[in-house]
């Protein structure tokens, strides 16, 4: 046979395959990777029933001694999500997750976000589903874009004249912790929901000298906060609290006190303690370089105050803080 008769393809009928195999692969990339998508929200789905379930044996039987179970009586859990996706892929009509319908947006809140949480909550015989919630943690990158000279100043004002960014302090005392918080939430931080903080402190002013009300923003201000909320009944007595600053966290015990006592600005919450722990009856120092590890000491600090309704300094001696 000639040589000549053994023909090949063309360069042309390789591009048009060539062309052929890019649109089925452009066509098949997308749903091969929504597929994947759905089946890590089944996945999420999953896992979230089964803490549902968890959580309810706990609050059916009242256990106070249950991890899910919060000082305010109610009962939580958190899953951490699978999907990489903001948002929903599955089509949502008609799903139902620990009893709580898609279409409910009182009790299903929020979407998803990647790599967030789901924050799984029993209060007044309800159940709450927030899918909103990210990491569980105030990281080095997310302080670095809050917990700044440059961010306090602009949302206070260099003439803003108190040492502490509050959470009971009073709007009309300088309006800072609305501004803080608002401001957090925008940078995907929401203290109530990420933290269950509802006692907190951001310390603005340099401590140093004794003047407490200084003019000073700190270069690295701190940040603490308690899952107990804190009143004027409870002054005198002590709450566990993690602090954060300059990357690092503590875990100690601050006395609830008021200020700016027979005032129309009086309000109770954490004893400032920022320059000296030992101030709030602790003797700790930033010790913890993960939040999953003062998350554990703060735990045990928890039952201890739900038990005896303060935290002593032999809790912190049995808990080696």
């Amino acid at each position: 046979m000639n040589n000549r008769e053994k023909k090949g393809f063309t360069l042309a009928e390789l591009l048009i395959v060539v062309s052929i195999i890019g649109v089925l692969v452009a066509v098949a990339i997308p749903t091969f990777t929504n597929q994947l998508e759905k089946s890590r929200e089944a996945t999420d789905f999953a896992n979230v029933r089964s803490a549902y379930a968890e959580l309810m044996v706990a609050a059916i039987s009242e256990d106070v001694d249950s991890p899910f179970y919060r000082s305010d009586g109610t009962f939580a859990a958190e899953v951490s999500l699978k999907q990489t996706r903001d948002g929903w892929t599955t089509k949502m009509d008609g799903v139902v997750v620990g009893g709580v319908a898609y279409s409910d947006q009182v009790h299903w809140r929020r979407k998803p976000k990647a790599g967030g949480k789901c924050k799984i909550s029993f209060s007044d015989e309800q159940v709450f589903l927030d899918w909103g919630g990210k990491e569980d943690h105030i990281n080095q990158i997310s302080a670095a874009d809050f917990l700044t000279k440059d961010i306090l100043s602009s949302l206070l004002g260099e003439d803003y004249s108190f040492s502490l960014i509050a959470s009971n302090e009073p709007l009309h005392q300088g309006g800072g912790t609305n501004a803080f918080v608002e401001f957090a939430k925008k940078q995907g931080i929401d203290l109530a929901g990420d933290y269950d903080a509802k006692t907190w402190q951001i310390y603005v002013k340099d401590p140093t000298g004794g003047n407490i009300a200084g003019n000073d923003f700190l270069s690295n201000p701190a940040m603490y906060w308690s899952t107990v909320e804190v009143d004027k009944s409870m002054v005198g007595k002590y709450v566990p609290v993690i602090g954060y600053r300059d990357g690092k966290y503590d875990v100690y015990r601050a006395e609830v006190v008021t200020y700016n006592k027979n005032t129309v600005n009086e309000y109770s919450s954490i004893k400032y303690n920022f320059a000296n722990i030992t101030e709030a009856g602790g003797s700790a120092s930033f010790q913890f370089d993960s939040y999953e590890q003062a998350k554990a000491a703060y735990d045990d600090l928890l039952k201890s105050y739900n038990t005896n309704k303060t935290v002593s300094n032999e809790d912190l001696s049995r808990n080696n803080l």
